[in-house]
């Protein structure tokens, strides 16, 4: 497991007006990209990261690092993440989304909700998961979205990820609708689209909203639109030691430490 040190605090100078983590309620529309490009714009910060991407059509909680709190992005990354996801059954796109090109579709009879679940027991633990075509994941050092568009033809590999709940919240035919709590790397895109196979037909994500990473939640974060200048962003920023206080930790009382952190 990785640690993070722990001091009795942070240097007072630094080179970053800002610092901190900005919990951010994306909107469908723009990319994960595009709200960084926002918050740049608005506040003259260049250091800002985020800590996992979201789709154009998806929407909900995306933390948003300023400063040196982008150093926690990599921690961050590895907490888990829970959607709820919208499935349209019967209909297969280019994208595994209903933003694609529909490229399939049958007029499949209503499931019987026990099927439905037994499907879903199907996800839960560690399992493979091969991603969408129209994703950020590379092929020979290429972007998969990137061939895709261009009507390549190759096989992504099949990755490890785990699924540690997955709920139906209702099931009105063609539409189901499910909780998933998830690791890092998932695709809930592609958990909608293997549904279909699993049930001898097709599916796509007809709509995706996160609402938590490990503790943070969207109930708890902020409409872009009403970020409109920095002192309101500087408002919302969560400090480096709140950031800090769910990672796990490691105490060290080394005085050489100091130097250390002074330069991170």
């Amino acid at each position: 497991m990785n640690f993070l040190p722990v001091t009795t605090g942070f240097p007072s100078h630094t080179p970053f007006d800002m610092e901190g983590i900005l919990l951010v309620n994306k909107p469908r529309g723009p990319t994960s990209f595009h709200i960084i490009k926002l918050l740049r714009r608005i506040t003259g910060e260049k250091k800002i990261g985020h800590t996992g991407t979201l789709d154009p059509n998806a929407r909900g909680l995306l933390l948003i690092a300023f400063g040196r709190a982008t150093k926690t992005v990599m921690f961050l990354q590895e907490m888990r993440k829970v959607y709820i996801a919208k499935v349209l059954l019967g209909v297969s796109t280019e994208t595994d989304d209903i933003s694609g090109r529909i490229i399939a579709r049958n007029d499949m009879l209503p499931v019987p909700f026990n099927i439905l679940k037994d499907v879903l027991e199907t996800f839960k633990g560690s399992i493979k998961q091969v991603p969408p075509q129209f994703s950020a994941v590379k092929y020979k050092g290429k972007r998969a979205y990137s061939l895709a568009r261009k009507g390549e033809k190759f096989l992504l590999s099949e990755r490890d990820i785990t699924i540690h709940k997955i709920d139906i919240i209702y099931y009105s035919h063609p539409y189901l609708k499910i909780r998933v709590e998830c690791s890092k790397g998932t695709y809930i895109r592609a958990i909608a689209r293997d549904i279909g196979k699993l049930l001898n037909s097709y599916a796509t994500l007809s709509a995706l909203i996160r609402t938590d990473i490990g503790n943070w939640k969207l109930k708890d974060s902020i409409y872009i639109d009403s970020l409109t200048d920095r002192k309101m962003i500087e408002k919302h920023i969560l400090p480096i030691p709140v950031v800090l206080q769910d990672l796990p930790k490691r105490v060290m009382k080394n005085p050489r430490l100091k130097k250390v952190c002074s330069v991170l």
